[in-house]
């Protein structure tokens, strides 16, 4: 899976629903990118949901709710976490060379602290 590949609307519900502690509607999605100042129909992200999952970076879920059904949306890039890092470091030192790729290290440590990222993290080596 290239990163370049996904589009900036695919890259923004990747994150919300990695951040999720469970899985979520594709209105429930819309409501957390509107509470991050993105203003998107629904038709969008429903249909940006629908790419995902076709790319098996995100799995769905179906469930009756009043005679209808309602499907609900989880984080499953994992499998292709390594794919997608190796992806944004080779960009970065394409780009940037070696003070490029020092720099993302830099500003990855300072971003260490977010305990919550490191539970998808594959590279985390903490037991």
């Amino acid at each position: 899976m290239d990163w370049n590949r996904l589009g900036p609307r695919e890259k923004e519900l990747l994150a919300i629903l990695r951040r999720s502690e469970q899985s979520l509607t594709s209105r429930e999605v819309q409501r957390e990118l509107r509470e991050d100042g993105v203003d998107v129909v629904y038709s969008t992200v429903s249909a940006t949901l629908d790419r995902l999952v076709e790319k098996r970076l995100v799995d769905r879920t179906e469930e009756m709710q009043r005679g209808s059904p309602r499907y609900r949306h989880t984080f499953a890039a994992d499998q292709y976490a390594g794919e997608l890092l190796d992806s944004i470091v080779e960009d970065v030192s394409e780009v940037l060379g070696t003070d490029g790729l020092t720099g993302l290290v830099r500003r990855a440590e300072a971003m260490g602290g977010d305990e919550q990222s490191n539970e998808h993290n594959p590279t985390n080596t903490k037991a």
